[in-house]
């Protein structure tokens, strides 16, 4: 039996995919570079079948194991081609939203995992949320590859002057988890 707070934050999910997986199909009718349509493909195939699991798991009447199929690799379009759209929005626009999507559904599949209560939902949702991550990486790569991202490295003194370490405190100043009375830590 699951919880009602699963029931709910599942239910929120559902509608959420419904509409992203829309989007996406879209954007994919928006697109030529074929490196962003494969991976639109493969979070597409994968948000579908996070929405077959979670009808799975909501099903009362399911008896059988409920497991999370991996990403699809080898996505088409089953020879339909779709028309493409003119509708002035660029190939870095739609890599950028896709992976703003990718990176928000992974949160908040790790997010509602953390809050759920059955054991088999919140390990699939945590496994959905690693599968979001990972086509967000895909994302970032192909929007580096095109010169559209760039994470610079940090210098070893800024790296340096961001260390924080903790204040050495004598173990005397401390009495059963709490200060004594009149006692600070040095600064």
């Amino acid at each position: 039996m699951i919880k009602t707070i699963d029931v709910g934050l599942m239910a929120n999910h559902l509608d959420a995919h419904k509409g992203v997986i829309k989007r996406l199909e879209l954007y994919m009718r928006m697109t030529k570079n074929q490196q962003l349509v494969h991976t639109l493909n493969q979070q597409i195939g994968a948000m579908k079948n996070h929405v077959k699991v979670m009808n799975q798991l909501l099903d009362p009447t399911n008896t059988n194991p409920v497991t999370l199929p991996p990403i699809p690799q080898n996505v088409m379009n089953h020879g339909i081609q779709s028309p493409f759209i003119d509708t002035g929005m660029v190939d870095r626009d739609i890599t950028f939203d896709a992976l703003f999507t990718a990176n928000a559904i992974a949160n908040d599949n790790f997010i509602s995992s953390s809050n759920m209560k059955n054991q088999q939902v919140k390990q699939l949702h945590a496994e959905m949320a690693k599968q979001q991550s990972h086509i967000a990486n895909q994302y970032e790569m192909l929007a580096e590859q095109l010169g559209w991202l760039s994470h610079p490295d940090a210098t070893n003194q800024e790296q340096t002057q961001s260390m924080s370490p903790l204040p050495s405190v004598p173990p005397n100043n401390v009495m059963g988890g709490q200060h004594q009375t009149g006692q600070q830590y040095p600064q």
